[in-house]
């Protein structure tokens, strides 16, 4: 589960909502698109430039737990390229972190791995986008607040 910090960052935020999954994703997930191809897909290294985030609508009502919604193979996933998003706080819960949160500290990264989830690391040297998470939080009982970083 994760939202924006600011309501304000709807506005200037870049979302794109007519692009296929090219594979399941959950709300949270980092993916690398192609506008020409109209393909939402997993980073290859997640060192490349251009990503963004997962965040739909929760559009089932079958539902019953933001972090159980996915958006299936050949849906539309809503995604935020995160340049859009420089310097913009993200409030997000552990469901899409690797890591345990007793080992995050405020100072360390988020950077995207290929599995779509964000990965802590101590140094996010050859990354071009990413997080830094700023403070740890109750959001959602362990959750984190990152500012979105552009290299």
């Amino acid at each position: 589960m994760l939202k924006f910090r600011e309501i304000g960052t709807y506005k200037n935020a870049v979302n794109i909502g007519y692009l296929t999954a090219t594979v399941a994703l959950k709300n949270g997930n980092v993916v690398t698109y192609d506008l020409a191809k109209k393909k939402a897909e997993l980073p290859k290294t997640g060192k490349e430039e251009g990503l963004a985030i997962v965040m739909n609508t929760i559009d089932k009502p079958e539902v019953l737990e933001p972090n159980d919604y996915t958006i299936e193979i050949g849906e539309n996933p809503r995604i935020f390229t995160l340049a859009s998003l420089k310097d913009r706080i993200i409030d997000m819960d552990m469901n899409q972190v690797t890591g345990t949160y007793a080992s995050i500290v405020a100072g360390d990264f988020l950077v995207a791995d290929t599995t779509g989830k964000l990965k802590v690391t101590k140094d996010a040297t050859g990354y071009k986008e990413y997080l830094k998470v700023i403070e740890k939080t109750t959001y959602n009982t362990e959750g984190l607040a990152a500012v979105v970083v552009i290299a």
